[in-house]
């Protein structure tokens, strides 16, 4: 039987969490319906590229984190999620899977879904910008840091538990600074 703790835990609503997985080798894709088959809610952000063969080209999709899907998972899925033809393991660190925060899914899905810019994905590090947020266009809502390469703005995000950043272009006057410096905070990018 169970004691009253265990009960309480029990009858509590599961906590659902974001987790990556990675996956055996070009499995992305294959992984992703399989969990879907077991109703085990999972994204798995794809890009259209040009690939070219010696007698066409041909748009594919691809995905973006290549041997990685993300998954949404209570306590109770998370081995099932794991069991899973494809899955290898999860993200961790120190034995530990990582949860991802539900605003920095949201943040990848809307810089995957907008047409607008082109979306690039780096494993580099990139030194720290100043706190933004998009304040209109396709990213608008999204919050990250706003950089500077050769001259141009660029809203970035950082995943951690990835170690790698995404950005795309933006104007200045499409952001607005959340922090740092007060000559920043008008809007005011070096």
């Amino acid at each position: 039987m169970f004691n009253e703790s265990q009960n309480n835990i029990a009858l509590r609503k599961p906590v659902y969490n974001w987790y990556v997985i990675y996956t055996k080798a070009n499995a992305e894709k294959k992984l992703c319906a399989n969990l879907l088959e077991k109703k085990i809610e999972c994204y798995l952000p794809l890009r259209k590229e040009l690939k070219h063969w010696s007698d066409r080209k041909k748009w594919v999709e691809e995905p973006l984190f290549r041997g990685y899907v993300f998954v949404r998972v209570s306590y109770k899925e998370f081995f099932d999620a794991l069991n899973t033809q494809g899955a290898v393991n999860f993200v961790s660190f120190g034995g530990q899977a990582q949860a991802i925060p539900d605003v920095q899914i949201n943040n990848i899905r809307k810089f995957v879904e907008q047409t607008e810019q082109e979306v690039t994905l780096t494993y580099k590090r990139i030194k720290k910008g100043v706190k933004a947020e998009v304040i209109y266009g396709s990213l608008k809502g999204v919050q990250g840091e706003v950089i500077q390469i050769f001259g141009q703005s660029r809203i970035l995000i950082r995943i951690e538990t990835m170690k790698c950043c995404l950005y795309a272009n933006v104007s200045n006057d499409e952001i607005k600074i959340l922090q740092g410096p007060e000559s920043l905070k008008k809007n005011k990018l070096i």
